[in-house]
This record gives structure tokens, C-alpha cells and sequence, in this order.
């Protein structure tokens, strides 16, 4: 008989968070504040780390008052060049003088911001070592924020299977963390390179996790069902073995049987795939093939056939039931 296997392409991923980034400081300096709890959840905006900024504090504040001090100074000079008290250039250079200070002020307010730690998102604090009052230097990684609402899932897929994948197309996926559990996503992207050393692209799926059951790291097995192929079956029991070679016993229109060598290729439950040899709408001998001999003469009955529902390795049988076949 011919059915429809519905394939699938399978492979292992792991998981990133849809959103990670390490808290570290772009300053040196001492810890004053800390409002981390290790797996804690925070807000976008959250104030996490406070350091030492008193003398930062100073230099704003001298900053401040130099451009204050020289904003003044040039709107008393704007009243004076009215009266043509000073020049033009003099009144320029003031200007000039109020602009540099200006940024001047904007850049140490730049450097004292560096010395308060806020989420850029809301999420998930990993562990912590560090305790107020500790010194730390720049780039130091004080804890990994991580937005667990959904996750990433990066696999790689053989070359052979580019054409059968799209980005938004629906995935599968499995994890031993949860081994009764099947969680969905869509494809997000999908590698525009080919790795040449295994022939292997790249595919990143997204997966929605709201409970937040799914973490960073885990391997997970995933499955991208593609269209399905007709595909001629026979039951795996009307396939008789002469050595390496198989063969079935077909019957023609005069009950007569006839040993006929056949290819074979995948397994589906109780059916295997037939390649060639066979063609759509031949019967061939379904119980007790081992008592016939070539040309011999077969009463053809009629039985109800199971239906085919099962995944294999890489593909899965589409439920359909048949009759007909011996």
C-alpha cells in the first residue's frame, strides 16, 4: 500500500536565555549598596550595585560650579556687548569657555552614574559572592542577569535539510528535566553560513516559558516536522530473506504468487518502507509467506490491517488504515 510518512528532522540544542548580561562595574571602587538575591526576580530599572561615589560626588559638584560660574559670566557679557563694553570675539570666546565646561559637567555626571548598577531588564539574578564594603575592580562579573520568559534553542541541522526548514516554522522540544513535558516554539532564525568542516548550518528556535521551567545551558532534543512523502509499505512479516538479499510474494490477477527481490528502507511500526520492486496496488503474501513457493496458487483473503501510527529515528507514520493486502 502507499501512505503518507510524515518526516521530521531531529537534533540536540541548548538553551540560552532570550536576554542575558553579566553585572559588572566600568569603574574600581567599593561596594556600598547591594540589593541582590541570588535567583531572586527584579524589574527593569532596579538598583543592584552602589558604590563609593562620595569623591566622584566632589568633582560633579566643582564641575557644576565652574559651569554655573561661567553661564553667569556670559549673560552679564551678552548685557555689556549692548552697550559695546567688549567685543564680539571676547563675548565669543565666553560662549566657547560655557560649552566646554558644559561638557566638561555632562561627562563627570557620565562617570558618576557608573557608580549605581541598575537592571537593563527585567529578569533572573544568578548567585553572588560578594558582600558590601568588598573592593572591586572594573569588568569584574558581580552576577548574570538572565530574561527567562522565553528561550533560545540553537541547533545545528545537516546541509541536506536547508530547504526543508523556514523561519516561523513550528518546532518540538524535549528535555530530561522535564521528561513528561513537550515544549513548543517557531523557528527565529536561521544561519545564513554553512560550517564547512561538517556541513552544518545553524537554526535558532524560540520557546515560550512562562513557568519558568526551561534554564539556560539545558540540552534539549528537538524535532521539525517536514511535509510528508508517499511512500510505498508492506507489513515487515511478507518479507522473506535469501542472504543479504529480500523478497516478497506477489500475487497477480490469477492467484498465482510470484518471488519478486525488493529494496527496502525505513521501519514504521509493523510496515517497512519498499524502494523498488514493487509497485502501488500489487498484493503480496501476508501470512504464512514461509509455506509458499514460487508459482504457486493462493486462495487471496481479505483482513482488516492495523492502523499505522508510530515515529522511527528521524520519521513518523501518518495514522491510515488499509485492507487488501495477504
Amino acid at each position: 500500500m502507499e501512505t503518507t510518512l510524515q518526516q521530521k528532522l531531529t537534533a540536540l540544542g541548548n538553551l540560552t536565555a532570550n536576554q542575558s548580561v553579566d553585572i559588572t562595574p566600568q569603574i574600581n571602587g567599593r561596594i556600598v549598596g547591594l540589593s541582590l538575591t541570588d535567583g531572586g526576580n527584579i524589574k527593569y530599572g532596579e538598583r543592584l550595585v552602589e558604590l563609593d561615589d562620595r569623591e566622584q560626588s566632589a568633582i560633579v559638584a566643582q564641575a557644576r560650579i565652574a559651569y554655573e560660574d561661567a553661564q553667569r559670566q556670559l549673560e552679564y557679557m551678552e548685557t555689556l556687548i549692548k552697550r559695546k563694553a567688549i567685543s564680539v570675539d571676547e563675548l565669543k570666546a565666553q560662549r566657547a569657555t560655557v560649552d566646554r565646561l558644559e561638557a566638561a559637567l555632562l561627562a563627570e555626571l557620565a562617570i558618576l552614574d557608573y557608580y549605581t548598577l541598575e537592571a537593563p531588564f527585567g529578569g533572573t539574578l544568578s548567585f553572588h559572592e560578594l558582600s558590601v564594603g568588598a573592593l572591586i575592580n572594573a569588568g569584574t562579573v558581580i552576577t548574570t542577569l538572565d530574561d527567562l520568559s522565553a528561550m533560545k534553542l540553537t541547533f545545528d541541522l545537516p546541509e541536506s535539510s536547508l530547504s526543508h526548514v523556514s523561519k516561523g516554522a513550528r518546532i518540538t522540544a524535549t528535555t530530561d528535566a522535564w521528561p513528561d513535558k513537550t515544549f513548543t516554539g517557531t523557528i527565529d532564525s536561521i544561519s545564513p553560513r554553512i560550517d564547512p568542516a561538517n556541513l552544518t548550518f545553524q537554526v535558532r528556535a524560540v520557546l515560550e516559558n512562562p513557568q519558568a521551567q526551561l534554564r539556560p545551558g539545558m540540552l534539549m532534543r528537538t524535532s521539525i516536522e517536514r511535509p510528508g512523502e508517499q511512500q510505498l509499505v508492506v507489513p515487515s512479516r511478507s518479507i522473506l530473506f535469501d542472504g543479504n538479499r529480500r523478497f516478497v510474494f506477489v500475487i497477480d490477477e490469477q492467484s498465482k504468487v510470484e518471488r519478486r527481490l525488493i529494496t527496502t528502507g525505513q521501519t514504521v511500526d509493523e510496515y517497512i518502507v519498499v524502494l523498488s520492486g514493487l509497485s502501488a496496488g500489487e498484493m503480496v503474501v501476508n501470512e504464512g509467506a514461509v509455506k509458499v513457493t514460487d508459482g504457486r496458487q493462493v486462495k487471496v483473503m481479505t483482513e482488516d490491517q492495523p492502523t499505522l501510527s508510530s515515529s522511527f529515528s528521524s520519521t513518523a507514520g501518518k495514522p491510515m488504515a488499509t485492507d487488501g493486502i495477504l
